[in-house]
């Protein structure tokens, strides 16, 4: 399968389709949600052991408005579809929204996230066209094709190819649907049949367009990876073991590694967590983090950055603490990364520090802090702290 036509999809659909007042009450039955966002940043880059003295502060405003429309069920039968506007309102410095240089992205103000079309029954759901996937490697939004199998008990699953991904996220720029090379395929098993235990095996492929540093020419590098997670949670504890490998195609480029390992304690409403991840010495992750991640700890549990997390050679140690005082949702993680750049160890901290509060059903807000502290700042990543604050209506 080559190209994913949506309008296919919709002639198959339609073909089923014969009973129109059914059809009028799906559309009528439909459901509407979204967000209203008001987000904004600022990046502190003075005052710290930078390898630029000419680094100058950053930030910017923005405001973010998404939309989704989902139909009721007909027979098995829905269609959704979905856009986001995001549009800066300020900026510290030119480009601190959207750096006009940055190679591969364009600007945009709008981007039709989600249009798809999907059938479910009681063994399988089938979802083909623009959607959100969120798979241990694959995140974010897809032009795919995703059947998910219930029909064994206690496990799911999923088999799923992508030929192009977008972000759209309420908090940065747009970033276009962008072809996956020749695609990416996904298969995915979680079985829950232990109490309190999720086995996740998976397997990726992405057949990627690389340039030739000699030639100029565009040629095809498959690469492949394989892993297993599992999941154990109690109401007290929980422990997470995951390890994944890839094996790469493209010439002068290693195969990569990946393993992860957790611990989780809720004590009183105190919720602890501590964790190291390692990656290979020589490939990184390779190409795991190409349709999306969702190991990064900095990231996952509060927002975070974690720069440095999948580098070649990267060992990374971290805590974190949750708790809700007085409605506020409280947050903090700190960790260290040690890494290889240009056979040169560095070491980076990262601490954050983040606050949520529901001032009603639908209106919240948000702040987090951010202070990125690197022994041996590189070109790219300087130490900084930063500092963001949310406003956001969804209904």
């Amino acid at each position: 399968m080559k190209k994913i036509s949506l309008v296919a999809a919709s002639l198959l659909l339609s073909s089923n389709l014969v009973a129109n007042n059914s059809i009028e009450e799906a559309i009528k039955g439909g459901t509407i949600s979204g967000d209203v966002t008001l987000y904004g940043e600022r990046q502190n880059n003075s005052g710290h052991n930078t390898a630029d003295e000419n680094v100058k502060d950053s930030g910017f405003t923005m405001g973010s408005i998404n939309l989704m429309y989902e139909t009721g069920d007909f027979n098995g039968f829905k269609a959704a579809v979905g856009f986001r506007g995001n549009h800066d309102f300020s900026e510290v410095e030119d480009n601190d929204y959207f750096n006009e240089d940055d190679e591969g992205y364009q600007e945009k103000t709008a981007i039709l996230h989600t249009a798809n079309i999907s059938y479910t029954n009681a063994y399988f759901g089938l979802t083909f066209g623009r959607q959100e996937i969120d798979l241990e490697w694959m995140g974010d939004f897809h032009e795919a094709a995703v059947l998910a199998v219930t029909a064994i008990p206690d496990t799911t699953i999923v088999a799923g190819y992508s030929e192009r991904i977008a972000v759209a996220d309420e908090d940065a720029f747009l970033e276009k649907f962008d072809d996956l090379g020749d695609g990416a395929f996904v298969l995915d098993a979680k079985y829950e049949g232990i109490e309190n235990l999720v086995l996740n095996p998976y397997y990726y492929n992405v057949d990627k367009d690389v340039e030739d540093e000699d030639t100029g020419r565009h040629r095809n590098a498959d690469a492949s990876w394989y892993g297993l997670k599992a999941d154990f949670d109690t109401e007290m504890f929980g422990i997470t073991l995951h390890g994944a490998k890839s094996s790469e195609d493209e010439n002068g480029v290693d195969d990569g590694q990946i393993v992860h390992a957790e611990g989780r304690l809720n004590i009183a409403g105190l919720g602890l967590a501590a964790g190291y991840i390692k990656t290979d010495s020589d490939g990184g992750i390779g190409s795991m983090d190409a349709a999306g991640d969702n190991i990064n700890p900095f990231d996952a549990i509060i927002g975070g950055d974690g720069n440095q997390v999948y580098s070649t050679d990267a060992k990374t140690a971290y805590i974190a603490a949750t708790y809700e005082l007085a409605g506020i949702g409280l947050t903090a993680v700190y960790g260290q990364t040690k890494y290889d750049n240009e056979d040169d160890e560095i070491k980076e901290k990262e601490f954050d520090l983040g606050a949520e509060y529901g001032i009603t059903e639908n209106l919240s807000v948000a702040a987090l802090y951010i202070n990125v502290d690197s022994d041996k700042p590189t070109e790219d990543y300087e130490d900084y702290d930063k500092f963001t604050l949310t406003l956001q209506y969804s209904f």
